[in-house]
């Protein structure tokens, strides 16, 4: 047993790994099958988290290399070929120095470095990307390594959707130019900004249209959550009422994060044998936006005053779907229909609004509490 069930960093023990098995079942089946995915959901539902349980499966650890590639905070090509390149060299590391120098050698744009620890003294690996390096060469020889791997490789790309934002015009079209050659690699294309996936995969004008099988993350269903946390509690001699679960349950809108972090701070509070109440959940909440606040006040400094009121209106009224109505912008005292439409691109680039089902809404919970809070005061 670890000393808190409700895991917030790293991968999650299988035991402390709630429901998801249709999910599993079906990520699985699709790896096995030679499908690429396209698995989408809010930001935070927990995609990652699922990815990375299944790849520790026997059903795929066995049979599979697998390589995670965060694409969160690439802003370019070049960006996106060192992280895929450096994704796969960490994970070879772990292999042995014959797979690192088989990689190494067949992309010739990556070079490894050795730096020793001064607090340790023990060598530390790192990579680097050659100046003159063409991403497009690196992506080649990285896609060539994979296909002449002995095992089938799992690649996901996560938060897939920042290649549309990048400068050069021709990502897409290079990915899917190697991909759709690959016979020793499946793909999961994962991301969180909804409106921009299922432009890239949907629409017949995009390369990776109609390429993929197309998966949603749902919430987790609330009964099945319940009864999660209150067995986990009831393991380590604390308690709590299905009635107040349900409460965090409705409070997280069904947001595997918030959800996880409300628990996790409400066990680590609580003694044991003790039982949580409302109050108790309150301060927990009250505590996590504290928190929060001065990196919500330095987001929030850096956006303009238009893009501001717009985000202030639209965490007020929770999810909107007509934000350029006449009766929206009398409300909240807007500007033009125009503005607001610029605003709201704004807002979804920076991804403080996200559109879902047609509803505009501030993807962090959090953030959308401590708004609501200032616009009290």
């Amino acid at each position: 047993m670890i000393n808190n069930p409700f895991v917030l960093v790293g991968d999650i023990p299988a035991p402390y790994f709630c429901d998801r098995e249709q999910e599993i079942a079906r990520l699985i089946k699709g790896m096995q099958g030679g499908e690429n995915i396209c698995l989408v959901s809010a930001r935070r539902m927990g995609k990652s988290k699922l990815v990375k349980h299944c790849s520790l499966l026997p059903e795929l650890s066995d049979n599979y290399y697998f390589f995670y590639v965060d694409l969160l905070h690439t802003s370019s090509l070049r960006d996106f070929s060192f992280a895929f390149g450096r994704c796969v060299f960490n994970a070879l590391q772990s292999k042995g120095e014959k797979f690192v120098r088989q990689f190494l050698s067949a992309v010739h744009s990556l070079t490894a470095t050795m730096t020793i620890d001064p607090l340790s003294n023990m060598p530390q690996f790192g990579l680097s990307l050659n100046q003159d390096a063409q991403a497009e060469y690196t992506f080649e020889s990285i896609f060539r390594y994979l296909e002449s791997a002995d095992k089938p490789c799992i690649v996901c790309f996560d938060e897939f959707q920042q290649i549309a934002k990048y400068p050069e015009k021709n990502v897409e079209a290079l990915l899917r130019s190697h991909i759709q050659h690959m016979r020793n690699a499946r793909f999961i294309f994962s991301g969180s900004e909804r409106h921009l996936l299922e432009e890239m995969f949907n629409s017949s004008s995009r390369p990776f249209y109609n390429s993929t099988s197309y998966m949603e993350l749902a919430p987790i269903p609330e009964e099945k959550y319940v009864d999660f946390v209150c067995y986990w509690f009831e393991q380590y001699d604390k308690h709590i009422d299905k009635e107040l679960v349900q409460l965090i349950y409705s409070i997280a809108e069904g947001n595997t994060y918030v959800m996880q972090r409300i628990c996790h701070e409400l066990f680590d509070e609580l003694a044991a044998g003790a039982t949580a109440d409302r109050q108790a959940l309150t301060t927990i909440v009250n505590g996590i936006i504290e928190s929060e606040t001065p990196r919500y006040a330095r987001i929030l400094s850096h956006v303009p005053e238009r893009q501001q009121s717009l985000l202030f209106a639209i965490a007020k009224e929770g999810k909107v779907q007509k934000i350029m109505s006449g009766p929206f912008l009398r409300k909240y005292h807007l500007m033009s229909s125009s503005a607001v439409q610029n605003a709201i691109k704004h807002l979804l680039e920076l991804d403080l609004v996200t559109l879902e089902n047609k509803q505009y809404t501030v993807a962090d919970i959090f953030l959308r509490m401590y708004i609501n809070r200032i616009c009290e005061k």
